[in-house]
């Protein structure tokens, strides 16, 4: 049974989880590297500005800081234990915690996956209740949280932003930093929740609703014990953020494998659809395709003017314009025909004969180059200026570009995109795809464009298929946001299907 059904910490007490002043550590060696010595090294690496009390029943000392027998023997109360011990030490060490500890996340597993462990689960949240704190997991990574500079990954921590993540999976949810700062999406927070003992998926879906630092939120989700509570979250909200779902087990033998891992059964696929129809979330089925998702959908706000799903495509390959358009007409995205008054302006610009002037705009690389790339700003601006389309994709092939003066026209057209994203008016969209074919240096110079272009606000995708991906989960989620309310006969299906 869900812990706590109908109690989920107030958004204020969640400070303690992704703003700790405290942290205790158990699971620090004095001999070996363990999983507690990897998390103060982190720690330390990321500039963690709090205090760390390292656990140990015998040591004094270890990883140059003061070690402390028990949780409730630490010189100040604790924010966050990160707990990485045997399974059967762990309801022992909370039980003694003696209400000196905030939250506690056991990275530790044995407690009921794969139906083993039942018992120790038991005991575990028996020994949270016991010795008052929150319980994080088990079987998680933890916290990422770059304004409180705390990490559950190796390298440079990422810039704080405003993507909000829960995940029940501390493989995904590595993937998801790594993959999502990679693409320039900028986290409020990540938390991988793991088995959900304790703290579950509709309390981080509170708190990310309710949090001013967070814009738009991200699911990945196996199992919701309270399923009600989640689906009536999302039905108030009516969309006010964008949520994207990434639900594991919506298959059968996805169903299987997500009672190995997390212990549990999960709800079916139509279940989840109703969900998102209903609630205005934006239902993915692959990785590639969530990250897609946050970052197309990142850049809105509360206040913008919802796309009519017309898109203006410009670039250069004309074979590849033509497959984007089919893209875009399976997911009901708009290329339209332009006007002949906007195609009467463009023939004024004096563009050579072999661009195409209708929408796609395809204008090979030998002419893109025109004026140092002042030609393709000429044309985007008049596009835009009689279009005002929803969004423009801007698609450059960098195999090709980047054999025009040494790669200058590819500075030249970076800098042409970021000018026009400067300039749009409001309501009109831009997004850069950079496509590659995948060679070391190509990819390199790919992602420092890339970089040139996130930091100026341009979402960057790596496909056309991605982005006619990522612009359907915008379109849809507009459409919600106009309409905010679902059909009557369907309301509450979800909610009365959900566990």
């Amino acid at each position: 049974m869900n812990a706590h059904p109908h109690r989920a910490p107030a958004p204020d007490d969640f400070g303690a989880l992704f703003r700790p002043a405290t942290i205790a550590v158990a699971g620090v060696s004095a001999r070996t590297a363990g999983q507690g010595n990897k998390f103060i090294q982190r720690l330390r690496a990321a500039g963690y500005p709090g205090r760390i009390y390292p656990i140990h029943p015998t040591e004094s000392q270890l990883e140059g800081l003061p070690a402390y027998p028990s949780l409730a023997a630490t010189p100040e109360p604790v924010d966050y234990a990160f707990i990485a011990i045997p399974a059967e030490a762990v309801p022992p060490l909370l039980a003694s915690a003696n209400g000196r500890v905030r939250y506690a996340q056991v990275m530790s597993s044995g407690f009921g996956e794969g139906g083993r462990g039942g018992g120790l689960r038991d005991a575990l949240l028996q020994a949270a209740r016991q010795g008052g704190m929150w319980l994080l997991g088990p079987n998680c990574m933890g916290i990422y949280s770059p304004a409180g500079r705390v990490t559950f990954t190796d390298g440079q921590l990422g810039e704080a932003g405003t993507v909000g993540v829960l995940s029940q999976s501390g493989g995904l949810s590595i993937d998801i930093v790594r993959s999502g700062e990679y693409r320039g999406l900028r986290f409020s927070g990540v938390v991988s929740l793991g088995n959900c003992l304790d703290v579950d998926p509709g309390d981080l879906l509170q708190h990310y609703l309710d949090d001013p630092g967070t814009r738009v939120i991200g699911a990945y989700v196996e199992e919701i014990r309270d399923g009600r509570r989640f689906f009536e979250l999302l039905r108030r909200a009516q969309a006010r953020k964008p949520v994207v779902l990434l639900k594991g087990g919506r298959t059968r033998q996805g169903q299987r494998a997500a009672a190995s891992h997390t212990g549990s059964l999960a709800s079916n696929d139509q279940v989840w659809r109703a969900l998102a129809a209903q609630t205005g979330s934006i239902l993915v089925d692959t990785m590639d395709d969530f990250i897609d998702a946050l970052v197309a959908l990142e850049q809105e706000s509360a206040h913008a003017a919802a796309f009519d799903g017309r898109v203006v495509l410009f670039g250069n390959g004309g074979g590849a314009s033509v497959l984007a358009a089919d893209a875009l007409g399976r997911l009901d995205l708009d290329v339209p025909e332009l006007q002949a008054g906007t195609i009467a302006a463009l023939e004024q610009l004096g563009i050579p004969p072999g661009a195409g002037i209708e929408n796609p705009l395809d204008v090979p690389a030998n002419i893109l180059q025109r004026d140092h790339g002042a030609l393709a700003r000429r044309i985007l601006d008049t596009v835009v200026a009689a279009e005002r389309p929803g969004v423009v994709v801007v698609h450059l092939n960098l195999p090709v570009i980047m054999g025009y003066r040494q790669g200058e026209l590819m500075d030249e057209l970076v800098r042409v995109a970021i000018g026009l994203k400067a300039g749009l008016p409001a309501g009109v969209r831009l997004c850069l795809v950079l496509r590659s074919t995948g060679q070391a240096d190509l990819e390199a110079r790919r992602q420092a464009y890339a970089n040139l272009a996130m930091q100026s606000g341009i979402p960057v995708f790596l496909g056309l298929p991605a982005v006619a991906r990522a612009l359907a989960a915008l379109r849809r989620y507009s459409r919600f946001r106009v309409s905010r309310t679902a059909p009557q006969a369907l309301a509450g299906a979800a909610a009365a299907s959900l566990p």
